[in-house]
């Protein structure tokens, strides 16, 4: 068999049903620890509507807080999302407010994904490289991805209740967004509609 018939054999015999069975295993996790994982994501959200009440962003008026999967940390293994809260200027603002919310009790399971199918491309004899999984593993990262947007949704409506965030000088349309850093975000709560399920942009 070539390369790209053993691509296509260890994609469809083994990569698949390993993601399938990890991505079986976060929700599972999501389910037995919704409550702690709900409570760990109001904190990060009070932590970074407490730094934005003390900032220079407070003075012109919070228009976007976001928590972002970024990529580059995915693939060294950090799974932390960037929380920051900017002013309605969103990337353009200079000085956002900056926090981190730790998402390894879904993204683990990506770590150990990539280990799984490290071993697993062995016996394909020197036709299926250490890039070739980082790749794919790297485009998991999304479905992953979908358990952090999952929590987000079910805390947030908790979270905008925080005294923290109603003390916030906000703009009109403020949006809570989470997504990819500087990429495609879904809005789940904003001034102007409440809590919301589909928005993305």
């Amino acid at each position: 068999m070539n390369r790209r018939e053993a691509l296509e054999h260890f994609r469809k015999t083994y990569a698949e049903d390993v993601l399938n069975e990890k991505l079986h295993q976060a929700a599972s996790l999501y389910e037995h620890r919704k409550e702690e994982l709900i409570f760990s994501f109001i904190q990060s959200f009070q932590s970074i509507c407490l730094q934005a009440n003390s900032a220079e962003v407070a003075a012109t008026g919070i228009g976007y807080i976001t928590y972002s999967m970024r990529r580059t940390y995915l693939m060294d293994r950090n799974y932390n999302y960037v929380v920051e809260a900017y002013d309605k200027n969103w990337f353009f603002d200079p000085q956002p407010c900056y926090g981190t919310y730790d998402a390894g009790w879904a993204f683990s399971f990506l770590g150990e994904l990539e280990d799984e199918l490290n071993q697993l491309r062995k016996p394909y004899m020197n036709k299926i490289f250490q890039p070739d999984v980082e790749r794919f593993v790297l485009q998991a990262g999304d479905q992953f991805h979908q358990y952090m947007l999952k929590l987000a949704k079910d805390a947030i409506q908790q979270a905008v209740h925080l005294p923290e965030f109603k003390a916030l000088k906000c703009e009109d349309d403020l949006e809570v967004r989470i997504g990819e850093y500087k990429g495609i975000s879904e809005v789940v709560y904003s001034t102007a509609y409440g809590v919301l399920h589909g928005s993305t942009g």
